[in-house]
């Protein structure tokens, strides 16, 4: 890839659209390192168990009504539901599902990129009737070269948030997640059999469609909506969208990425560091070390907390009516309206709200799908356990010097105060805790039987001759 500069001396590449789209059609299976596999189907196992999970929600029950709208006589899978749709249409109704429960992993950067890339590559995987081998190589590509991108951007403060009763602006972990769409049309449009020249071709398409950074809109809109940071169901339709239409022959802009009017300028970035793109691509691999999965089906700023809490209820046997206050300190996304609304009215609102949450674990509500059904929304218990939670963040002064959590309880006639801080003990998952996790989401679905057999194939994914077996099964 070539360099030049400007008069101002900042350097730009000419070629990286090339580069990307080379490396994610050569890239094979035997390239992949053992961790980067092992993660890679790890990643597949969670996300579709999340997706499947996702279907009793009312986001995932208009995901699939829209897909089979969109759909006359269809060849592709809706995770989880009977019937096939079109390719468009699976793409939209798993990206939706993939993100409703706000349960699938988190990597970092750009946090929530699993249900913007993933369901274009199993649309697209299943079209062809791929291998377990080449959907795992594919979500690989997918998540390198997102993670890469995201890494490369520099937005100084132009997407900050100003907190207007602190008199200060908080940095979000990303302006937004249209940047996804490079690195799920280069999974996707591999799997479909494009070469360089069209994979850079469908970048060129999907890359006009990219929408504008919203991020910062979504923390401060409340209450919550459906579409939250990003439709992850429209953004996969798009990338579907862009590889059909390149193998079909339509153009687009094969320079997307490169030189000074590149992505980076229209998405908003101050510059970017292109070295963090293309630097070891292909040999040093990036995103399978980033990836964090929840526990809870609720924001990741709360993954922790919650941990420490269950330690404390868990250790000391408390009972919801035992406990008489929770106080818990945030990181500053909690000074957010997303995170402080109180109106708490639809599964998506549960998702963002603590003292919500709160009430799910202290009273020992299974953390899975059911914490978003209609029944818990609606729960008194849960409810009067809300008015017990106080949530601060390091700008508030009463939270200095205090632990992160902090219970104050009348146990045995006698008030007692138990507190945490530091990582929660069970923040790392095993095979097994990702395997009851799965089995949490996929229970109430599908067949007992069969979630064993989706299991024993997922994890075994690169024997799996034909990808569409795999689904047969998650569908049933």
């Amino acid at each position: 890839a070539s360099v030049e500069s400007d008069c101002g001396g900042m350097a730009y590449m000419t070629h990286i659209t090339h580069e990307i789209s080379k490396f994610a059609a050569n890239v094979s299976y035997d390239d992949l390192p053992d961790a980067v596999v092992k993660e890679t189907k790890r990643l597949i196992l969670d996300s579709i168990g999340c997706a499947v999970g996702g279907i009793e929600t009312e986001k995932g029950r208009i995901a699939i009504r829209f897909g089979e709208e969109l759909s006359g006589d269809g060849n592709t899978t809706i995770l989880g539901h009977k019937g096939k749709v079109s390719p468009p249409g699976s793409a939209f109704a798993n990206g939706e599902l993939m993100n409703a429960l706000d349960y699938e992993s988190l990597l970092s950067p750009p946090e929530h990129l699993t249900p913007y890339v993933l369901p274009a590559c199993i649309t697209c995987g299943e079209m062809k009737d791929v291998s377990g081998k080449e959907l795992i190589t594919a979500t690989a590509v997918a998540h390198e070269i997102t993670t890469r991108i995201s890494e490369s951007l520099v937005f100084g403060n132009r997407f900050g948030v100003k907190l207007q009763d602190k008199d200060m602006a908080i940095s979000l972990p990303t302006p937004g997640y249209g940047l996804c769409m490079f690195g799920g049309i280069a999974g996707a449009g591999r799997l479909l059999g494009l070469k360089t020249e069209e994979l850079a071709n469908a970048m060129g398409i999907g890359g006009y469609s990219v929408p504008v950074p919203l991020f910062a809109r979504f923390t401060v809109t409340a209450p919550t909506t459906m579409t939250k940071y990003l439709s992850s169901g429209l953004l996969s339709q798009m990338e579907v969208t862009a590889v059909l239409l390149s193998q079909f022959g339509h153009t687009g802009d094969k320079e997307i990425l490169d030189g000074e009017y590149g992505f980076f300028r229209y998405f908003g970035s101050d510059n970017w560091r292109l070295e963090r793109v293309i630097k070891g691509l292909g040999e040093e691999w990036l995103f399978h070390q980033r990836i964090f999965y929840k526990w809870y089906p609720c924001c990741g700023a709360m993954q922790n907390v919650l941990g420490l809490f269950d330690q404390i209820i868990s250790e000391n046997r408390l009972q919801p009516d035992e406990i008489e206050e929770v106080t818990v300190i945030l990181n500053l996304l909690a000074e957010l309206p997303a995170w402080k609304n109180e109106e708490i009215r639809s599964h998506v609102d549960i998702q963002f709200s603590t003292p919500f949450i709160f009430g799910l674990v202290a009273n020992r509500i299974k953390a899975g799908p059911l914490w978003q059904t209609d029944g818990i929304l609606n729960d008194e218990s849960v409810r009067e356990f809300v008015k017990k939670v106080k949530v601060l963040t390091s700008l508030d002064r009463e939270a200095i010097g205090q632990p992160q959590v902090k219970v104050v309880a009348l146990k045995d006639n006698e008030q007692k105060t138990y507190s945490q801080s530091g990582l929660s003990a069970n923040m790392e998952m095993s095979e097994k805790d990702l395997i009851d996790k799965f089995k949490r989401n996929a229970c109430a679905l599908i067949e007992e039987k069969n979630v064993d057999v989706a299991i024993g194939l997922l994890s075994g994914l690169e024997d799996v001759k034909n990808i569409s077996s795999l689904f047969r099964v998650v569908s049933s």
